[in-house]
């Protein structure tokens, strides 16, 4: 799902803490929320009470016995093609181990490990970036962390450290973080399912800008659906609402 943050960063921006990061391992995350599944977000801006429909979003998640796969497509209104973002990575650690993402402004496919290669074609600037990028800690894809904060072992008040790659050479680029701040309870009415109890999970990174954006997750508490996000990219409000269809 960094495909989300990107078209976000595109319009602004995105999201500090102290403590030991979380990074990739079978004690990482619980392995019994992941599950094949599609499903698709309406993507709205929001100016006071009223909501204009940006674009839809939709998730693919595919697992087999050694690999997870996400793959994001982002279809904005008067966009010509989607933004189509896949990351794939090891279903046992969720190490990452590739991410590929094609959009109208750019092209770029990342291969993980401790040395990360790749590539970044800037197709507005008609600029070409070759990585060959030495990490000397491990780390989530940041394409998959969105994904990832509904598989955590949610409490009420859980705070966590996220260790994540990002690459653009215009913004941020290596192992930066993203913080779980705040998690409690609360509900959500859905139009088909009724009134269910969710997590309220609040989040930022250092994609962007930390001190200045904040992302709300209501994930359900039984199954883990992501039913709806609130972005607030630096004054700027957006929201995500899940289709039941």
């Amino acid at each position: 799902m960094k495909i989300i943050v990107t078209v976000i960063l595109v319009l602004i921006c995105t999201t500090g803490n102290a403590q030991p990061r979380l990074t990739p391992g079978k004690e990482s995350f619980e392995k019994k929320w992941i599950r094949n599944e599609i499903y698709q977000m309406t993507w709205f801006a929001m100016k006071d009470t009223a909501k204009f429909e940006m674009g839809e979003v939709m998730t693919q998640v595919l697992k087999d016995k050694n690999y997870l796969t996400i793959v994001t497509t982002v279809n904005m209104k008067n966009s010509k093609a989607p933004w189509v973002d896949t990351t794939i990575a090891s279903i046992k650690t969720l190490s990452p181990v590739r991410h590929a993402s094609y959009n109208m402004q750019r092209d770029m496919v990342l291969d993980f490990g401790k040395i990360v290669t790749g590539y970044y074609h800037d197709k507005q600037k008609q600029q070409d970036h070759v990585l060959m990028d030495t990490t000397t800690a491990d780390y989530f894809d940041s394409n998959l962390y969105p994904a990832l904060i509904a598989w955590l072992p949610l409490t009420e008040g859980y705070k966590q450290d996220i260790s994540i790659y990002e690459y653009n050479p215009a913004g941020k680029m290596g192992i930066i973080k993203a913080s779980i701040k705040q998690v409690s309870s609360g509900t959500y009415a859905s139009d088909k399912s009724g009134t269910r109890d969710v997590w309220i999970v609040t989040v930022a990174d250092e994609i962007g800008d930390y001190d200045k954006s904040v992302m709300v997750y209501y994930i359900d508490k039984n199954d883990r659906r992501l039913w709806k996000q609130e972005i607030n990219a630096g004054g700027r409000k957006m929201l995500m609402q899940r289709k039941e269809l």
